[in-house]
């Protein structure tokens, strides 16, 4: 994205060679710094906006760590499955785009399978491919031989990719401190 906004600043820049070549660029040199301006005023309140938004991990497919039973249900509805953990003894509510375990009445995590293609931290939408991952949160905190860990305080985000082929398998949310 910052190579766009760099070649749309190098095509608006006085010294590029269109304002050479062209005569009469008095019209063109006055309404340079404004659209200058407006992009980058584009560019720095996108750049300010996607900081903010990954700085934490509050959501996942509108999904809280804090939410309730309840509040799952009021937000998704009724689940398509309900299943049972039978090592954790939690519940697994099934939606079609997240699977959301609950422990003692309150998210525990919320999991997107890799062929729902995308997923949504924070309301932005998230393409499940690697690169758009690492750009949207930057460098993985750990690196495991099963996937990738994001962390924001006391959230994070795993992506699990398989070890022999390294596609992208599935996405974990939860909390950091019980992993």
């Amino acid at each position: 994205m910052f190579e766009i906004f760099a070649l749309l600043l190098g095509v608006l820049s006085p010294l590029s060679s269109m304002s050479a070549v062209q005569p009469d660029t008095a019209q063109l040199h006055s309404a340079e710094p404004a659209v200058r301006q407006a992009v980058v005023h584009f560019a720095q309140k996108s750049a300010s906006r996607a900081q903010v938004s990954m700085s934490r991990f509050d959501t996942m497919n509108g999904i809280s760590l804090n939410d309730t039973k309840k509040d799952v249900l009021a937000k998704k509805g009724k689940p398509l499955q309900v299943t049972q953990d039978r090592l954790t003894g939690c519940h697994e509510y099934h939606y079609k785009d997240a699977v959301i375990g609950v422990c003692e009445d309150v998210v525990d995590y919320v999991h997107i399978a890799a062929d729902s293609g995308k997923m949504q931290v924070n309301g932005a939408w998230v393409p499940l491919k690697k690169a758009d991952l690492e750009r949207t949160f930057g460098k993985p905190q750990f690196v495991a031989e099963d996937g990738n860990v994001f962390i924001r305080g006391y959230h994070a985000i795993k992506v699990y990719t398989n070890s022999d082929t390294g596609a992208l398998e599935g996405v974990d949310f939860f909390d950091s401190t019980t992993e």
